[in-house]
């Protein structure tokens, strides 16, 4: 769409969008004559009248490269068809009749990943459609077009993420796990589906995978030959194992094949020194233990060297959820423990871990979005310079779940999902909350920021 006055009025007229409120699931049809009024960041608007041309902004494409000034993007349907900031480039094809928008003075960024979102919730009888439908939409708002669902009632959440793909429920690309399986040696108030012998485990991962889940999520109370079996088992099925392990360490999760481990903390008494592993099982041997093993652990010491080393050599990605430490630690008397845990990422990022970007909402009461923003705020308190950070949202979420050859970075061929934003998060990753528009399958959600054209007249991106 271009904003010159004259053509933004022709096109916009035959546009239809989707209003979006937190009560609704689908919006209704509308056709407007003039630009967009504010619609509370909530208006989802399908791309039915050609191709885009994004002209202008600086792109940061999440391969980690250096921000490319002058960009030019071409969206079609729902692929990026054409990126160059050269300006002697020509368009492969003839896009003469595209609406072209001017974004000079904008950022571009991918859609980002939460590879940590309980959207159908985690904790036992607490499923509920219309939150798990607005956490859905708040995700999308913030610029979240990707997410791993990391846990929860099978059946509802392998609704929602198919749902979501066949356009009855508006959020972001949903990849999915089903109930834990846990133990019941070690009860725990999430939906889990208790198991006892390697047979308990086979049975329930062929379960899952008639059910229609894309992982198996493994949980704290399983030893290392249930780990075995599970991992074995899924792999069969071509499904991946994610795991919030205990009786396992992160040593041997890595060793036996699991796919991904979860949050930054690795609670268990076999990643202690012998002498302080007597104390943690003295003094509160517990999978939720996490101030007390912070306190006992020698992040310098052979039992950690050894873990970060078999997560490398195996190529197993840790999603920190660091949000959720900061919470643990914030009361003044476990404050001492956080720049610990600020270490301990910045070690597995500094000797290769692939780091990923999730927050364990609804968790701890955070908020689906902004504290995935907030996620990122705190990977560059740890040390991680923010170009990585973006990387780490972006390009490792697809490369963990296995689509990076369809989303994860902008280049052509790839599916349409990216944030514009007003202000350079390579400057500050805090500006990624700064967003104008989020476009998401090739389909834009306005935000209530307005562009402004050279003459100040204000337009909605659409």
């Amino acid at each position: 769409m271009s904003f010159l006055p004259s053509a933004t009025t022709a096109v916009i007229a035959s546009m239809s969008f989707l209003f979006i409120s937190p009560t609704m699931t689908l919006g209704y049809t509308y056709t407007f004559q003039s630009t967009l009024p504010s619609l509370s960041n909530q208006t989802l608007t399908s791309n039915n009248t050609g191709a885009v041309i994004l002209e202008g902004a600086t792109l940061i494409d999440g391969t980690g490269a250096l921000p490319k000034p002058n960009t030019t993007i071409v969206i079609d349907g729902n692929r990026i068809v054409f990126v160059s900031n050269n300006t002697a480039d020509n368009f492969d094809r003839n896009f003469s009749a595209a609406n072209s928008v001017n974004l000079t003075g904008k950022y571009i960024i991918p859609g980002l990943f939460d590879m940590h979102a309980h959207v159908a919730s985690v904790l036992k009888d607490s499923y509920n459609q219309s939150e798990s439908e607005y956490a859905l939409r708040m995700l999308l708002t913030h610029g979240i077009t990707t997410i791993r669902n990391s846990g929860g009632p099978t059946e509802q959440s392998v609704a929602l993420r198919d749902n979501v793909s066949k356009g009855r429920i508006v959020g972001p690309q949903i990849f999915t796990a089903g109930q834990l399986l846990n133990t019941p040696q070690i009860p725990v108030p999430f939906v889990e589906k208790k198991v006892q012998t390697k047979q308990d485990v086979r049975q329930e991962v062929r379960t899952q995978v008639v059910a229609g889940v894309d992982y198996i999520k493994l949980y704290v109370g399983l030893t290392p030959d249930l780990v075995k079996a599970a991992v074995d088992e899924a792999h069969f099925y071509g499904k991946k194992v994610i795991g919030h392990l205990y009786m396992t360490s992160w040593t041997d999760a890595a060793n036996l094949g699991i796919d991904a481990l979860t949050h930054g903390v690795p609670v268990s008494p076999f990643l202690l020194s012998e002498a302080n592993q007597q104390k943690f099982l003295e003094s509160g041997d517990h999978p939720f233990n996490h101030l007390l093993w912070l306190d006992l652990v020698d992040l310098n010491g052979p039992e950690i060297n050894n873990m970060i080393s078999a997560l490398v050599s195996n190529d197993i990605p840790v999603d920190p959820t660091l949000d959720i430490y900061e919470i643990i630690t914030k009361e003044s008397q476990y404050q001492y423990l956080w720049p610990k845990v600020l270490q301990l990422t910045k070690m597995l990022y500094d000797n290769g871990v692939t780091i990923l970007s999730g927050t364990d909402i609804p968790n701890f009461d955070l908020v689906p979005g902004t504290s995935l923003h907030h996620e990122l705020e705190i990977l560059v308190e740890a040390g991680i310079p923010p170009l990585e950070v973006i990387k780490i949202a972006t390009r490792n979420g697809a490369q963990a779940l296995g689509t990076e050859e369809d989303v994860g970075t902008i280049e052509p061929g790839k599916q349409a999902d990216m944030i514009v934003l007003s202000d350079n998060p390579v400057n500050e990753i805090s500006n990624t909350k700064k967003i104008e528009a989020v476009i998401n399958n090739g389909r834009f959600i306005e935000s209530q920021n307005k562009i402004k054209n050279n003459d100040e007249t204000v337009y909605s991106l659409y």
